[in-house]
């Protein structure tokens, strides 16, 4: 017979992680379906956000207090993700997103036009409601947007932590 050495790769072994009671973001317990996660929930000014914390190579210390500077500020961070949002899909949603056809219970379609939104109109209509730290310096904040995206949730994605300078926005689900 032949093998192929080194080509097929063994999956590695999930990692369950001790649970941590911190002082900022509450309890958090390993996830049960994310290898080498740490999971809980805050609540800050009103706002219930799912939180994860994953060191990916960096020490767990650094990624936890990631988190805790991001909640500590969550109302700001909100702010100006919420911006960063607005600028990237305000146009979008008044030129595009507005717009649909439902499907009427006698099998046509009506098409339909929801209203112009001002920025402050758009940007009240996102709810905060998961907040990811992967090491040290990677953070996302995840945000319903009601019907604005047709079930479409919008992401933050910051590569150099707090400072939200390189970041990236995108609708997903």
């Amino acid at each position: 017979g032949f093998a192929l050495f080194g080509l097929i790769k063994k999956k590695p072994p999930f990692v369950r992680l001790a649970a941590v009671d911190h002082p900022i973001l509450g309890r958090l317990e390993s996830s049960e379906k994310v290898s080498g996660v740490l999971g809980g929930a805050v609540t800050v000014g009103g706002m219930t956000i799912d939180i994860s914390v994953a060191p990916d190579g960096d020490p767990m210390e650094a990624a936890l207090a990631l988190a805790a500077d991001a909640v500590s500020m969550l109302a700001e961070l909100d702010v100006r993700c919420r911006a960063l949002v607005a600028a990237d899909f305000l146009t979008s949603y008044n030129s595009e997103w507005r717009f649909g056809a439902v499907l009427k219970a006698d099998g046509r379609t009506e098409e339909f036009e929801k209203p112009l939104l001002t920025e402050a109109q758009f940007v009240s209509a996102l709810t905060p409601v998961a907040l990811d730290v992967t090491g040290a310096k990677l953070l996302s904040l995840s945000y319903t947007a009601g019907e604005m995206f047709w079930g479409h949730w919008v992401c933050i994605t910051s590569f150099d932590g707090l400072t939200l300078t390189d970041t990236n926005v995108e609708l997903q689900g």
